[in-house]
């Protein structure tokens, strides 16, 4: 502990051997000097204009921080001082001050680590923060693109980069552009030295069991960071960041890097596998759909399938037209319950299963009761819904039963539009509930040369936000228009287009009655 006394304007009058002994010989002759002027530059100037008015207006001031310039190495002090009136030789009026200095290099050294403590946990928590929200955006991703464009947007929004992009590896190695976000034209394409780089140590850090290891991310000669995308097995391709180069902007998080790359390589693993699945499930839903469909002399048969763009997943619905007899062209179209392979695999069974019902004599309604029987023995495609109809393409007399599915719509050549209401059931399989009608018999109409008939699923008339009435009114009204004209994906395409918010499958059959070539 340091004392001095200094007289009313802070020169020192008297000090005692501790002081001495931390100033060395700049010690030796002190009397008259200004305590400010011993003090660091920050120190002096908040000496003067700080302290000294302080201790004249309040008299007092306790343990204000300091730096003594001792030496080579300035020292840290905490200073209090009290001013009073003095005796003897002083300035100011004959007022002193009397000042006491701890030294406080521990307590310094403390802040400081206290400090650096703080900021590690600082940036800890935001990396955590950051991990967190590209997980999130990760887990949400669907199939490959929806994947490489969350990496892209958390690059910039969560990881602070100026400008991404993520490049994913081809057949042969090559990388091609899945996602860029920060920047007007075409990221640079990595070159093939540095992807051989980064194969090279994304390999030796999978091998030594360190996948999210920082030495992972690389630093290309140009500044750009890149960071590599590998699952389990495979190196997916790279994720390159431009850092941002304002004065003032932390870097980025090379940690973080590491565990996003990581994270990112893990949802391409699960993409690939999804868009896999959803191919084999594609495949086997396209090829259970009829391709070459029936056409009589005196109509003509068209049809248009879309399936749902919101996750993917292959849908339930389909359609069919089919000879019963030489003169009875039975035509259906369906709904199974879901989504994905187990529906499509539902799916084909109930097509097969309408075409063994179908038999000369036995009419819609008790085609859909056979097909009743059946989903209840096997339980298969239990709540589906089905619209079954047989044509007399000698009278064009249409017999239609419906098995918890929308009405069939008829448009006449003036741009009338009747929906079929008659011969309506419970879905499939639930018609065994009390509650639930039971089938009753079939609905007839006789078509007449210029009509159309339309059978559909409900992707053609629902969306979200608008009722299913209002739905039915705008498909009625396309399909009278100059839109039901023409073959059925005219219609489906003007109504659908290329939406993306698409949350059903979309099936319509058109069959134009008796109408000019």
């Amino acid at each position: 502990m340091a004392l001095l006394r200094l007289d009313g304007e802070g020169a020192i009058i008297d000090t005692n051997e501790t002081f001495r002994g931390w100033l060395g010989d700049a010690g030796l002759d002190l009397e008259g000097t200004r305590l400010s002027a011993l003090l660091s530059v920050g120190g002096r100037i908040y000496w003067e204009t700080h302290l000294a008015p302080l201790l004249h207006m309040q008299g007092r001031v306790e343990e204000i921080a300091l730096e003594l310039r001792a030496g080579d190495e300035p020292r840290p002090v905490l200073l209090s001082a009290e001013l009073h009136a003095g005796e003897g030789r002083t300035g100011d009026g004959g007022l002193v001050i009397d000042v006491v200095l701890f030294e406080a290099r521990e307590r310094r050294r403390f802040e400081r680590e206290l400090v650096a403590a703080r900021a590690a946990a600082e940036r800890s928590e935001a990396g955590v923060r950051t991990l967190l929200g590209t997980t999130t955006a990760l887990a949400r991703a669907a199939g490959v693109e929806g994947v490489c464009a969350a990496l892209a947007h958390a690059a910039v929004a969560e990881l602070r980069a100026r400008a991404a992009s993520v490049w994913l590896l081809d057949e042969v190695g090559a990388p091609a552009l899945r996602a860029q976000l920060g920047q007007d034209g075409p990221a640079e394409r990595p070159s093939a030295r540095l992807l051989a780089t980064v194969r090279a140590s994304s390999d030796a850090a999978h091998a030594a069991g360190t996948t999210a290891a920082e030495t992972e991310v690389l630093v290309a000669p140009d500044g750009r960071v890149v960071v590599p995308l590998r699952g389990t097995d495979t190196l997916h391709g790279v994720l390159v960041l431009v850092p941002r180069a304002q004065a003032g902007d932390d870097a980025l998080n090379r940690g973080a890097l590491a565990a996003a790359g990581q994270q990112g390589g893990v949802a391409l693993d699960r993409a690939v596998l999804h868009e896999q699945s959803v191919s084999v499930a594609h495949e086997l839903q396209r090829a259970m759909l009829t391709d070459q469909l029936p056409q009589p002399e005196r109509a003509r048969v068209s049809t248009d399938y879309r399936p749902a763009e919101r996750s993917l997943e292959v849908g339930g619905d389909w359609y069919d037209a089919f000879w019963v007899d030489d003169t009875t062209l039975a035509l259906a179209v369906g709904d199974v319950v879901g989504h994905g392979l187990r529906s499509a695999t539902a799916m084909g069974q109930l097509r097969t299963a309408v075409r063994s019902c179908a038999e000369s004599g036995v009419g819609p309604a008790g085609v859909l009761a056979r097909v009743d029987r059946y989903v209840q023995r096997h339980g298969v495609g239990f709540g589906s819904t089905l619209v079954y109809a047989e044509l007399d393409v000698t009278t064009g007399r249409l017999v239609h039963a419906c098995a918890g599915h929308l009405p069939p719509l008829v448009t006449r050549p003036d741009g009338g539009a009747e929906f079929l209401w008659e011969g309506r059931g419970a879905p499939l399989g639930v018609h065994t509930v009390p509650v639930a009608a039971p089938r009753t018999g079939a609905g007839v109409v006789e078509l007449r040369p210029g009509d159309v008939l339309w059978l559909y699923t409900d992707g053609m008339v629902e969306q979200r936000g608008r009722s299913l009435h209002t739905g039915l009114e705008v498909f009625a009204r396309a399909a009278s228009g100059p839109l039901g004209t023409a073959a059925a994906d005219v219609l489906v395409s003007s109504l659908l287009g290329d939406h993306p918010n698409q949350d059903d499958d979309a099936c319509v059959l058109r069959l134009a009655w008796d109408a000019p070539a």
